[in-house]
């Protein structure tokens, strides 16, 4: 697949949040022996920063199909040969086969005010100029019960943090209503952009793309929108004659060059993930116009999507499903193969370990 450096792109889900769940509820298993030393030599990078459990909690071992993690997003590096998930709540899991999961790690400054009085929702970590950056939003809810939500970009020279946030006075995004969980991408020319799900509190919204400057600190210009509510194919895809929530936007280009979107959306009373792909053949194709597909990708209350490959190069789609177990509320990880060769993404089943 060829990716433009549009790797690994996800925002969260807004209409159809996954909620925020403490790691402690979010993992079955027994508390496991797990030495955070070594656990810190995973990555040769780190000098003065030790890994370890939020204050209160504790190492545990989980296999993937226990756990319980809203919007999770995996990255896999080849120098440490681990692979890194973060979700909301904001703690990282690492893990050698994907399968076998350690932690929960505290990967933020703990020492930065400006994250403790935010729920950090659908994280993701990008490698930029030779430093990770992760791109999250911080979800308040206000004294009159209404939500709000605001992006931060955070910086480490290593995958595992500290991360701190590039710019405390920057405002990434003004204006009124709700941008949740911001997203890297890259151009053909190297320029640096976010993209986001913009909803104004009404039961619409749009995905909206702007630049950033060289530290992803700052915006530069003013958005675009690159898919809106009231788009003719979504509304075909959703069967609505009014705007539709979209969210979760997962920016992709296939091996033949075909720009393609990720999203979620509902359907007849489920979400779903759908998909679209850009018309624009010269110019800014990240601008579309997005055409939307008229069948979900995938189905069965699931969200969050995005892709990334994995030790030998496949193409994993990494997804939430929500779900009652026990008549609690879970988001049980989920991984597809996908193929990437021709011009639109194909489904090639689950993943085996």
């Amino acid at each position: 697949m060829k990716w433009y450096s549009l790797t690994y792109l996800i925002l969260p889900f807004i209409a159809f949040s996954c909620g925020q769940k403490s790691a402690e509820e979010n993992v079955k298993g027994k508390e496991s022996k797990v030495v955070v030393a070594e656990n810190a030599a995973v990555d040769n990078d780190i000098e003065k920063w030790t890994l370890a459990a939020p204050d209160g909690m504790s190492l545990t071992k989980a296999d993937i199909d226990t756990m319980s993690i809203g919007n999770p997003f995996v990255r896999y590096e080849r120098k440490s040969n681990r692979y890194y998930m973060v979700g909301d709540g904001g703690y990282m899991w690492i893990s050698k086969n994907l399968k076998e999961w350690e932690g929960p790690y505290n990967v933020l400054d703990g020492k930065d005010n400006a994250l403790a009085d935010g729920n950090v929702a659908a994280p993701e970590i990008h490698l930029h100029d030779g430093r990770y950056y992760y791109m999250a939003s911080l979800e308040r809810t206000g004294a009159n019960g209404e939500a709000s939500a605001h992006c931060v970009v955070l910086v480490s020279d290593s995958i595992t943090g500290p991360y701190k946030i590039v710019d405390k006075n920057s405002n990434l995004l003004e204006g009124d209503g709700v941008a949740a969980a911001p997203a890297y991408a890259t151009d053909e020319l190297g320029a640096a952009y976010m993209i986001y799900a913009k909803s104004d509190g009404k039961p619409s919204a749009a995905v909206e793309i702007v630049r950033l400057t060289d530290d992803l600190g700052r915006r530069m210009g003013e958005p675009y929108k690159m898919l809106r509510s009231t788009d003719e194919s979504l509304l075909a895809l959703s069967g609505k004659g009014s705007g539709q929530e979209i969210a979760s936007p997962f920016v992709f280009v296939t091996d033949e060059g075909n720009p393609g979107m990720l999203f979620t959306t509902m359907l007849r009373g489920e979400s779903v993930i759908g998909v679209a792909y850009s018309k624009m053949e010269l110019g800014h194709w990240l601008n579309g116009p997005w055409i939307v597909e008229n069948e979900p990708f995938v189905s069965g209350n699931v969200g969050g999507a995005s892709v990334f490959e994995d030790y030998d190069g496949t193409s994993v789609m990494m997804m939430h499903k929500d779900t009652l177990i026990g008549g609690k509320r879970k988001f049980l990880p989920r991984m597809i193969k996908v193929d990437t060769q021709f011009d639109k993404l194909k489904k090639k089943g689950f993943y085996i370990f």
